[in-house]
């Protein structure tokens, strides 16, 4: 529910202002899968009441502190989202006009943000396995088989399970956003733009690894994992039935600023462009903005530091620049030349942006900790040179990283290079279109077009990082050393589209 309203305080400004009431009503599960885990209760071992055989600290609808109704989350009623903006026509004239806004908003929760929990004990079940044979992977599981799963008040928790849990308390992310903007009109068709554009978002979701393996020098290998895992190690009979298990962190933040300048000139003499040029700095932790609830892919690397992964935002590009063009032909009086040069119309798009941030990754569990960017394989190397860049020319086969500039840490630790500290090649494209507009009749015509991407048919260099699921981010891993930091990928090269289309 919302209501807004318009007020012309003066014959040169106006001011807008609104509020929005949104209220998070969470959904309610009618099979009661939902579940939540509690430090104390487990450090104190008390298990639920509702399910007899899961290991303490779990607890879930029926048992003491649970939400009433199977509901996956508290209700929260007071949230309010205001809005507010002007409108200031500086001289009068209708060309020079200052802009300004800020507003509140919720970012929508949705419904299947609870859906990794049912695959949690006792309604699925997920197990961490090391050092397994294809032929018999449960060859020295404890127990056997953990299936078929047994449901009602006797279900079964077998060993080493994966689990998610996600606090009743759980808030909704937001996002607070102003701008400021100067425009100004000069002449009847050019318009000369500067905005300031910034944002500030909370309760960021991300997932903490409340179970991560305790190195322990001289005996610590990923074949003991699961048995090096802390709450094996503080109790085991209630702890042997967990590895992976996550807790939902909702305080994860993200800031953005940013600068755009832009100049437009509207058609004159058939000609219209669009150029603009932002430069921008978006900076974060760890967390998946779009995030639809807690995924295995979504854990930062020190469960007691989260900002610790604090950087770059995934994708930023800290400058772009961006033009488009318009062209029509004249409209000639003589028959000839209309007939063969009216009525043609050019166009293109050319940008231009910085490479996207990623980081530099072990690809292996060196910590020996089962904790890392999204996986345990994800974790940050050691930088042990300043210049991490070499040959940033951009042509293939180049090596765009010094190899050099990176170690893998000593097991048992963690590196010191940056979340998203290394940036890939910049990027540019060129596309250029052709068309015309035939009439045939008063409401028939033929439209003619021709479409060029890449028009040069130049090399442009990938991103020479790949992409993880989810909001885990852009990796590179250190143990790929016979590529590493090598352009070995390249975006398209030119593309010719051609269209004919009748219109009636």
């Amino acid at each position: 529910m919302y209501a807004t309203d318009s007020w012309k305080a003066k014959p040169r400004l106006t001011v807008n202002y609104g509020l929005r009431w949104e209220p998070y009503l969470p959904q309610a599960m009618k099979v009661g899968a939902v579940l939540n885990f509690d430090e104390n209760r487990f450090h104190n071992g008390i298990k639920s009441t509702v399910y007899k055989n899961a290991p303490a600290g779990w607890y879930y609808p029926g048992d003491p502190s649970a939400p009433t109704g199977n509901l996956v989350a508290n209700k929260r009623w007071a949230q309010l989202a205001p809005r507010l903006g002007f409108a200031w026509d500086v001289n009068g004239d209708g060309k020079t006009s200052i802009r300004a806004s800020y507003g509140y908003s919720y970012n929508f929760v949705n419904a299947q943000w609870r859906e990794d929990t049912v695959g949690s004990a006792p309604w699925g079940n997920r197990t961490s396995l090391q050092s397994v044979s294809l032929e018999d992977p449960w060859r020295d599981f404890p127990g056997g088989i953990p299936f078929p799963l047994i449901k009602g008040t006797d279900a079964r928790f077998s060993a080493y399970s994966n689990m998610q849990s996600t606090s009743f308390n759980v808030k909704t992310p937001a996002t607070s956003s102003w701008n400021l903007s100067l425009q100004r009109q000069i002449g009847s068709d050019w318009l000369l733009s500067a905005t300031y554009i910034g944002t500030e978002t909370t309760h960021l979701w991300s997932q903490r690894q409340i179970n991560p393996a305790v190195y322990i020098p001289g005996s610590s290998t990923t074949a003991n994992t699961n048995q090096r895992r802390r709450f094996n190690l503080e109790r085991p009979a209630d702890g042997q039935l967990m590895a992976f298990v996550s807790d939902t962190d909702y305080g994860a933040t993200q800031s953005y600023n940013g600068m755009l300048l832009s100049v437009q000139r509207q058609a004159g003499r058939g000609v219209t462009f669009n150029a603009n040029y932002t430069w921008s700095h978006c900076i974060g932790d760890y967390a998946d903005v779009n995030s639809q609830g807690p995924a295995a892919d979504e854990t930062y690397s020190d469960p007691n530091n989260r900002r610790g992964d604090r950087g770059d935002c995934l994708g930023e590009r800290r400058q772009s620049f961006n033009f488009t063009g318009l062209a029509d032909s004249p409209k000639f009086s003589n028959p000839v030349l209309r007939t063969i040069v009216s009525g043609w119309r050019l166009s293109g798009i050319y940008t231009l942006a910085s490479g996207i941030p990623f980081t530099v990754i072990t690809g292996s569990d060196r910590s020996l900790t089962a904790v890392g960017l999204g996986s345990a394989n994800n974790q940050r190397v050691k930088q042990v040179l300043p210049n991490i860049y070499g040959d940033r020319s951009g042509r293939p086969l180049t090596n765009y990283l010094n190899s050099a500039a990176f170690e893998l840490p000593v097991l048992g630790t963690v590196g010191n290079i940056g979340r998203n500290s290394v940036r890939g090649p910049k990027t540019w494209s060129f596309d250029m279109a052709l068309s015309r507009s035939l009439p045939i009749r008063e409401r028939q015509r033929v439209e003619l077009r021709i479409e060029a991407f890449n028009v040069t048919n130049s090399f442009r260099p990938g991103n020479i990082a790949t992409q993880g699921t989810s909001g885990s981010g852009a990796f590179l891993s250190l143990a790929s050393s016979n590529t590493f930091g090598q352009i070995r990928n390249a975006l398209s090269p030119r593309i010719l589209q051609f269209a004919l289309k009748y219109v009636f």
